[in-house]
């Protein structure tokens, strides 16, 4: 029995170091599930936090539970340097002259932050006592011996700082190092995620405020469905409907709301639009809808919650294709135009009325003329002296040539302009035929452009044509001779200046005939009607007679 003792005490020893070893082995797997759990629980924590104060609070939580210590507190950074938000277990004034001390550190030494030793960029592995002795004696009065800062850094991101408070300096397991990194990157993680939260939403709620203070409707639909996917608050303060009613209405919104002439209108133009597929020029046909800023234009009724029709004038553009790369939805803004469009008719109205005032002003001016034209006419019967009837159907040509003038008004759309080439070639005829007695031997040539003229100006060049036609034909050919008169109009200079050329190959005017100062009436009259329309006048009788006027348009 005594020989197997040396062996059965091995026997228990190494017994004795298996279950030792085993029950290490538990102890750590344990501990390790123990924070497994510990950090499943942060990690849980951080990302049911809603606020950043409550992130703040959790990170405080976790980093001084993994480190067994009581003091800390969380810098971040702002377009102002690190800014204090959170602390535990050290008084109002501690933190606020950490703030200050960062805030002077970086702004007195801007170039040298990163290789300081005392506000370290790399993660640290102690906690240390600071070198500046003001930090020093700032933490002898809270009784604080060493900290660590440990960087909130996330994709090349520095988000700010934990500084971790400690009794005495000391040296960190690889252990704790593993554990606070691990706890630092979630941190970050979460105050990262919930910053781009906070932007979108403060950025959502911007868009948000814009869009209900803006007068107009600003929607979104979906041509694909049919259906309204987004409104603002003015669709209530308008047709009275709530986003939500409107929401409800669905693929029936356009059969809901829509004039019922505008239906197919509004059918149109979405099949349209959504024929259009991405990266590909749009159809002509398509383009006729969109304006110079490539907006989609189109004007239509809907029935407000009262049951009243109102205008809206909507301009769209393509928000959203679907996975083919056609149209899919459509993102547009329609404006009240229901008293502009009361207004515009209100001037339709008028205007007609107004135009059929002017239409009549013009056909009675034209009777006044023809009357006075019949009583010269019974005035001639009992006129027996020549030059007096020469006067009398020279006056009678200029009221023809005026009442020409308001019988093409009358007929005309626009009672401001009148198209002068018609009038001049209607007149060039008239005074042509009455001269019957030059019809035979006399051609009469005309190269007329187009022009429209305002009635002021029309009248004035109506009456220096009579004028100048008139004579030609009464003297440019006085033994009947073969003979050409032309009449021309053109523009010259860009368009800003109008020519009239009359001229024929006749016996060309007098020596002593002067236009500044002839005994002519017609004459007198052309000059005076010249000098009106600040005109220049030249006469030539080189060939015949030609009379050459511009004026400025």
């Amino acid at each position: 029995m005594a020989k197997y003792s040396p062996r059965l005490k091995e026997m228990n020893l190494e017994l004795v170091q298996t279950i030792a070893e085993h029950q290490l082995t538990e102890d750590r797997l344990n501990l390790q599930l123990t924070r497994l759990k510990l950090m499943y629980d942060f990690v849980s924590a951080l990302n049911a936090a809603q606020t950043l104060n409550e992130i703040y609070q959790i990170a405080l939580d976790g980093l001084c539970a993994a480190l067994r210590i009581n003091k800390a507190i969380v810098m971040v950074e702002s377009a102002q340097g690190l800014k204090y938000e959170a602390s535990m277990g050290v008084s109002n004034t501690y933190s606020q002259s950490i703030e200050i001390f960062f805030d002077d550190f970086y702004s007195d030494r801007p170039n040298q932050s990163n290789q300081s030793a005392d506000l370290p960029k790399t993660f640290p592995h102690s906690a240390t006592l600071p070198s500046d002795r003001q930090l020093q004696e700032l933490f002898h009065q809270e009784k604080i011996g060493a900290w660590a800062i440990f960087p909130l850094d996330y994709e090349l991101r520095h988000l700010g700082d934990i500084v971790a408070c400690f009794d005495e300096p000391r040296q960190f397991t690889e252990e704790e190092v593993q554990l606070t990194q691990t706890i630092v990157t979630y941190i970050a993680i979460a105050l990262t995620r919930k910053q781009a939260e906070q932007a979108l939403k403060e950025s959502q709620q911007f868009i948000q405020r814009i869009a209900d203070t803006t007068p107009s409707i600003l929607y979104i639909y979906d041509i694909e469905e049919g259906r309204n996917v987004y409104c603002n608050q003015a669709i209530t303060h308008i047709l009275g409907y709530t986003k939500l009613e409107v929401q409800v209405m669905g693929e029936q919104l356009l059969g809901t709301l829509l004039h019922p002439e505008d239906l197919d209108k509004i059918s149109q133009h979405y099949n349209r639009i959504r024929k259009i597929q991405i990266n590909q020029d749009i159809n002509p046909a398509i383009a006729l809808d969109k304006n110079a800023d490539g907006l989609f234009l189109i004007e239509y009724r809907m029935r407000d919650i009262q049951g009243k029709w109102r205008w809206f004038y909507s301009q769209e553009n393509i928000f959203l294709y679907d996975q083919n790369g056609y149209v899919k939805q459509v993102i547009g803004a329609a404006s009240d135009i229901t008293k502009l469009k009361e207004i515009e008719n209100k001037l339709q109205s008028s205007l007609a009325e107004k135009e059929v005032l002017l239409r009549e002003v013009h056909h009675r001016v034209k009777n006044n003329l023809s009357v006075v034209d019949s009583l010269l006419s019974m005035q001639t019967k009992y006129v027996k002296d020549a030059e007096a009837l020469k006067s009398i159907s020279d006056s009678q040509r200029r009221i023809h040539t005026m009442a020409l003038i308001h019988e093409q008004l009358h007929q005309s759309q626009d009672f401001g302009k009148i198209d002068f080439c018609e009038y001049l070639q209607r007149l060039v005829n008239n005074l042509y035929s009455s001269n019957s007695d030059n019809i035979n031997h006399v051609d009469l040539k005309t190269e007329l452009n187009p022009v429209v003229l305002d009635i002021d100006m029309a009248v004035s060049m109506g009456l220096i044509v009579n004028e100048l036609l008139t004579n030609a034909f009464k003297h440019a050919f006085p033994h009947q001779e073969q003979g050409l008169i032309a009449v021309k109009l053109y523009k010259s200079d860009g368009d800003r200046r109008l020519n009239l050329i009359i001229c024929d190959d006749g016996v060309g005017m007098p020596a002593q005939i002067n236009l500044q100062d002839t005994n002519s009436l017609g004459l007198r009259l052309v000059r005076i009607l010249a000098q009106q329309l600040r005109a220049n006048l030249k006469m030539s009788s080189a060939i015949g007679t030609s009379f050459h006027l511009t004026v400025d348009l």
